[in-house]
């Protein structure tokens, strides 16, 4: 209890002190040419393609007033660069509704030269679109022998991470460091004390009761957003989240880069099937229909019960495995099926 009261307090010190600089620092004919960030704390989530097709309008009327949206990865055995399959989606969904959009991207570069490109590669994909809140840098797995960065020490890593955010930095966005709790608390698995002084540092800790039953993580470091949870549910997404409190906002929604626009993406272009051969048997009594969605009832060609099987040729992104029924394809949704053969 005296750690969460003297957390709490040293917050509230720092959004007076960020908000009374903020008010000397502006007059009332000053022209901002981008948005200002403001000590106003705003929840927000963090999706990527495991959130499926998501329903950006519900989202916003739930109250989410940010999306740190992932554009993509680098695999941690083969080192490709990956775009997220709903990456240009979910950009386009949320600066259609209205909520204020920062990014991430998952790297596993074990050299400068491959920190740099994937700066570049984000900020390429990004200068299209409304981004407002900042272009967050994250690294995980390299604990695993498997892992293309398994052997970096904690320094070589430390300075990956700078060299990313810094050319974040120079295209005009704002950088943040993503960790978790476990790694950051006395440096041990980053240099947290040189990144928590000239980035905003986004900390994952998830106490047994979220955010606001817990009103502040456990961590004695400097952060500016908190991932409190990774289980919560929000209407417009049929899967679990994450969900984030921001110690900051903006007054204001960012313009893209390049106002060229980005080309209209549908949520059935970012649908992709792994290709299987599996014999599957219902869980429970489900539809198969002729398209993977629930929407209209007209596409139910029929109802399957436990105990029959069906071969399945495809397990989507999107929650929805492809079936073959005679010589055409069909949909169910995956989690109502369990492997036969």
């Amino acid at each position: 209890m005296k750690t969460e009261k003297k957390i709490t307090k040293r917050i509230a010190s720092m959004v007076l002190a960020a908000a009374m600089a903020l008010t000397a620092l502006m007059t009332p004919m000053q022209v901002q040419a981008a948005p200002v960030e403001v000590a106003t704390p705003a929840i927000g989530i963090d999706v990527s393609r495991y959130q499926g097709e998501i329903d950006w309008d519900q989202v916003k009327a739930a109250g989410v007033q940010f999306a740190i949206i992932r554009v993509g990865y680098r695999t941690q055995t083969t080192g490709i660069l990956t775009e997220d399959p709903y990456a240009r989606y979910n950009l386009q969904e949320a600066n259609r509704v209205g909520i204020k959009t920062g990014v991430y991207f998952f790297s596993t570069a074990i050299n400068a030269v491959e920190a740099v490109e994937e700066a570049t590669w984000v900020a390429n994909l990004i200068d299209k679109y409304s981004i407002t809140y900042p272009v967050a840098y994250d690294c995980e797995g390299y604990e695993k022998k498997s892992s293309r960065h398994y052997s970096l020490t904690k320094d070589q890593r430390t300075a990956l991470a700078i060299t990313f955010m810094d050319t974040i930095a120079a295209r005009g966005y704002t950088p943040m460091f993503y960790s978790s709790k476990n790694s950051l608390t006395d440096n041990r698995d980053w240099n947290a004390t040189a990144l928590q002084t000239k980035y905003k540092i986004w900390l994952a800790y998830y106490p047994k009761f979220p955010f606001p039953q817990t009103v502040s993580p456990e961590y004695d470091g400097i952060y500016s957003i908190w991932q409190y949870s990774c289980k919560a549910r929000i209407a417009g997404i049929d899967e679990e989240v994450d969900m984030n409190l921001s110690y900051f906002d903006y007054t204001e929604i960012a313009q893209p880069k390049d106002p060229s626009g980005a080309p209209h993406v549908k949520a059935t272009d970012c649908v992709q099937y792994t290709e299987v051969l599996d014999v599957v048997t219902p869980n429970t009594i489900v539809n198969v229909r002729t398209v993977p969605s629930t929407e209209d009832p007209s596409t139910i060609v029929l109802k399957l019960n436990p105990g029959d099987m069906i071969y399945r040729t495809g397990v989507g992104n999107n929650g929805w495995s492809k079936v073959i029924l005679g010589d055409k394809a069909f949909y169910i949704y995956s989690n109502y099926l369990d492997k036969v053969l």
